[in-house]
């Protein structure tokens, strides 16, 4: 009877063993390529943010240390058809009301939740932005990214034209997401405020960059308080650091450092980059920070939406700085 129970026993144990190995080796061919895909590094890794050309994205659209925003300007552009993976922001979620000033930039626990929460942001993780004809939505978030230390950031150069015209896959589909912790540590370097703007008007060693249209510097333009610019800034429109008609990118940084040495923007000073609400001027700020390597630049986050309110503040009017 012994000998009998123990032959039972056996079975059952060899078939535990067996089920047991199984399920191993199911779970292996589950989880395996996604676990060893979150090990592998998607790209290079540079301690700052960067332009992602679209056939460095491609082979990457599904990795799982990777999340791709999507931040045309239309939702419903959206909605026809983006980027595998990719989730839908808009710009306008980058600004909030200020002591009644409009379009001012949101505090860093409002930027915590929205990447961690609503983007599915870890702090490892890389995040890719593309808009389209590469306007200056996609650099607007690398900089609030920037600002709050996070490294890992790519800009899509060509943006979602140049990822159609070659053909690329499309998707319909929503990725599925869920909330992550991301933790912000802000980087002051990357901003300044009014008071910091004011007190540089005449510092020698600092240039202040204005992003916006010709017409609007001028104060030929515009639809705020008072027209014209911050006395002393250079006029460099974000669109000129661009080339190219249905697909935009970014110039060669040889024809991009000599337009800006042209108007007096040196990597030997300090730089600060506005416009009309610091949208625009993102774009300077990633062009002269992470495209040429400028070393010392800020974004006046306020930018002239803020700067003509205030009745105390200079104002000058015509084409000169």
């Amino acid at each position: 009877m012994e000998r009998g129970r123990w032959r039972v026993e056996s079975g059952n144990t060899g078939k535990r063993t067996f089920h047991l190995l199984k399920g191993f080796i199911l779970f292996l061919l589950l989880f395996l390529p996604a676990f060893l895909d979150a090990q592998t590094p998607p790209f290079k890794t540079i301690n700052f943010p960067r332009l992602i050309e679209t056939a460095e994205l491609a082979p990457f659209v599904n990795h799982p240390s990777v999340r791709i925003v999507d931040m045309r300007s239309s939702f419903l552009d959206y909605l026809k058809g983006h980027i595998p993976n990719a989730v839908y922001l808009h710009f306008e979620t980058l600004r909030v009301p200020r002591n009644g000033i409009p379009a001012q930039g949101p505090d860093r626990i409002f930027l915590e939740k929205l990447v961690g929460d609503y983007l599915s942001v870890s702090n490892p993780m890389w995040v890719i932005i593309y808009s389209e004809k590469s306007n200056p939505n996609a650099t607007f978030l690398a900089w609030a990214l920037d600002h709050l230390g996070h490294k890992k950031v790519g800009v899509v150069n060509g943006g979602w034209d140049k990822w159609v015209a070659e053909k690329q896959p499309v998707t319909q589909a929503y990725p599925a997401l869920q909330p992550k912790k991301f933790f912000a540590k802000v980087k002051p370097e990357s901003l300044a405020e009014k008071k910091w703007v004011r007190d540089r008007l005449s510092t020698k060693g600092a240039v202040i960059v204005d992003a916006r249209p010709p017409g609007q510097y001028s104060g030929e333009e515009g639809e705020e308080i008072r027209r014209g610019h911050i006395p002393g800034a250079r006029n460099v429109f974000w669109e000129t650091t661009l080339e190219g008609d249905e697909v935009m990118v970014w110039k060669k940084r040889e024809v991009l450092e000599k337009l800006f040495a042209e108007s007096g923007i040196t990597r030997d000073k300090e730089v600060i980059v506005h416009c009309r609400t610091g949208r625009e001027a993102s774009h300077l700020y990633f062009t002269l920070k992470y495209v040429l390597g400028y070393p010392n630049v800020r974004l006046y986050r306020g930018s002239w939406v803020e700067w003509s309110a205030d009745q105390s503040l200079p104002v000058k009017t015509g084409p000169d700085p």
